[in-house]
Order: C-alpha cells, then structure tokens, then sequence
C-alpha cells in the first residue's frame, strides 16, 4: 500500500525533526510500502548544499511533495502558524482526493484534522505537543484516527483515561538512533584535534536546542561548582538562543563555559567522541520536558559509549534506568556538577548498558514495531 507522511513543519531544518522524519520513511520504504513525504512550500533560510538524502545518508529514496501553505509566520507570529498549518491542511485534503487505498502518517495531530475528512487509514505520532488549547480538536482526532504510536507511557496512559483510546490502537514507541553512525574510528585524542579542542581537560558536553525547557541554564549554572580541570561545551542552538544563553553566562560570571554553533549531524558522533561526560539537563518545571518528551539526544547519547548525566525526572526515567545513566536533580547546577564529577570516576558497566540499550533501539526495529501495529489494524 501506499503510505503518505504528512508533516507542516518546515523541511528541511536544522531541527530534530528532519533526520526523524527521514529515517522513519526510508524504513518504512525498506518494509515495501510506497513512501510519498508531503510537506509545505514553506520561506526557508535553512539550505543544505548537499542533496537531503546524501546530506542525511538515507536510503532507499522515496517521493517528497511540496504543497501549497500560506507561510507568513515571520510577519503574523501565532497567527501565521496557524493559517500556515490551516492552509498545509486545505492543500493536503485537496490533493488526497486523487488517491486510492492510501494510509496517512503524521508526527502531529494538527496535521490531520481535515485529511481525516477523506476516511482513509489515519496513523499518527505523539511526541511533545500532544494537546491542543481547543479541547474539541483532541477529541476529534482521538476518535477517528486508525492508530496512535505514542512516544511514552505517560502519554499513553493519559490518552487512554481522557480521550478514552483503547489500548488495541495504541502503541508505546519512543524514539529511536542509528548506533553505527556514532560508531567511528577515531580516539579521544584525534576527534579533539580535528575539532580543535583542547587536548588535556575534562569535557562535559551538550549537544542540541537551546530552548529553556532543555535545562541548559542549569547545566551552565553546573560550570560554578564543578573543579578547574572540567569545562562545560554546548554544541548547537540557533544564533538567537545561543546569544541568550551566552549572555546569561556573562552576567553570572559563570566560568569555562564554551559554545559551538549548530553542527551537521555527521559532526555530533565526532563531538562526543571528545568528550568525557554527556549531559541531558531537562527542566522539571514544564511538562513537555517533565513528561511528554522522548528525547532523540538520550538515544545519541546512549549509543555513544561515553557515561551520560540525566535529569530525574519520569519523561526520562520512562527509558534509562540507573543501569545506564547518572542521574541528577533537576533544575539543580550543583546536583549536576556533583553526579558529572561522579561520572567521570569511570563507570564501564553503565556505558556497556547504554550502548545495549540504544542497540536495541535502532530506527530499524521501530519501524518494524509500527509496521505491525499499522497491518494489524488495517487487517493487512
């Protein structure tokens, strides 16, 4: 059967989001269905010069549309999003009605509301934003999609006892990584040299958004109590949040913090490979961290061999254990500099667990998992 992945947010971006997408409907390909991804016309600065395949290493191939969206979000702000995710709605039930025997995808419940109008197969993910303001589209959704593959088991059990979603529909699946990807050759030494990092010190590393939710100012607030011979890097964010975050480094005087712009992803394996510690700081005070979250960086993390420092906190608990992680207060710096201390001690039976654990959590395998859920209920 043909598949239709529908997704309004911009593509291709430096965010998270792009490789997911990727990986998901080149494994979906690989498991014979004919994969078409639709996604707007949308402004974007964001232009990789390599091909998106190529930049991304995906195969096999498959078919991407671009279809009409009123893009004036740079202009309107809230507004524009909506009319931008209205108009990717207008366009994409349009031109639905030239298919036959097709199964929708979407990694968001907006983009669904009026293709479920066609009553083709509806399957869509539910990662972080999960719960409109307008209680009336949740519901509309949640009773009429085919099937739900939510990312962990808070939102699952919340789905179910508010929206009423059986079980049978529903599938906890969280994210996923390619291991061999952040398999490479190169030692400590000679992925600093390339990256020209200092070659003696210790480094605890975050790589990753900027945004607030992520924890990042605890993780800066961490550099004041942790020793001299341990420097804190934050690799990525965009230019606006990296300005924020550096300057509420100055203004606290917060000491052997250092920044790198964002990276290609071929770049992070190489960037952890340099460091001594992984740091993933959410915040316990929003809810998208707390509970909703399934972070692809925990999963880059565990697949890197090097000892990870983690919020406690359920969205994160919900997949680690202290089998593979240290885990930290969060929203606490001196926590954080205290278990990174801790994890630099050298722990090998925690990073051989972290590197099972994301072994067993490969893009190949989630597919697979989806791939069964999706012909079971589609009686195929």
């Amino acid at each position: 059967m043909k598949l239709i992945y529908l997704s309004h947010w911009r593509f291709p971006s430096e965010k998270t989001l792009t490789p997911f997408v990727l990986q998901t409907c080149a494994h979906f390909a690989r498991l014979g269905w004919e994969v078409e991804l639709w996604v707007p016309r949308r402004h974007n600065n964001y232009k990789p010069e390599e091909d998106v395949f190529e930049l991304y290493h995906i195969s096999p191939r498959f078919v991407i549309r671009r279809l009409a969206c009123i893009d004036t979000m740079s202009s309107l702000g809230t507004f524009g999003f909506l009319l931008m995710v209205l108009t990717f709605n207008i366009s994409a039930y349009l031109k639905l009605r030239h298919e036959r025997m097709v199964v929708i995808y979407a990694p968001d419940i907006r983009d669904v509301i009026l293709p479920l109008l066609r009553g083709m197969p509806v399957f869509v993910e539910i990662h972080d934003f999960y719960i409109s303001s307008l209680d009336f589209i949740n519901r509309f959704v949640f009773k009429r999609v085919t099937g739900l593959i939510v990312t962990n088991s808070h939102k699952l059990r919340h789905i179910a006892l508010h929206y009423l979603v059986s079980g049978e529909r529903m599938l906890r699946q969280p994210n996923a990584v390619d291991v061999k990807a952040f398999d490479i050759s190169a030692t400590q030494a000679e992925a600093r040299k390339r990256l020209g990092l200092p070659s003696t010190g210790k480094i605890a590393l975050y790589t990753g958004h900027l945004f607030a939710w992520k924890g990042v100012h605890t993780l800066a607030d961490a550099a004041a109590f942790l020793p001299a011979e341990v420097s804190v890097l934050f690799v990525g964010g965009t230019p606006e949040d990296r300005a924020a975050l550096e300057r509420y480094v100055h203004d606290r005087s917060l000491p052997r913090i250092a920044f790198v712009p964002h990276q290609p992803s071929d770049k992070i394996p190489l960037y952890q490979k340099a460091a001594d510690v992984l740091v993933l700081p959410n915040t316990a005070k929003e809810e998208a961290s707390r509970v909703e979250t399934s972070p692809v960086k925990l999963f880059e993390y565990l697949a890197s061999g090097k000892p990870i420092v983690a919020s406690d906190i359920p969205s994160i608990r919900d997949i680690v254990s202290e089998r593979e992680v240290f885990f930290a207060q969060p929203d606490d710096g001196e926590s954080f500099a205290r278990v990174i201390v801790e994890a630099l001690s050298g722990d090998t039976d925690r990073s051989s667990a972290a590197r099972s654990l994301a072994e067993n959590s490969s893009w190949e395998k989630r597919a697979k998992n989806i791939d069964a859920l999706m012909r079971r209920l589609l009686h195929v």
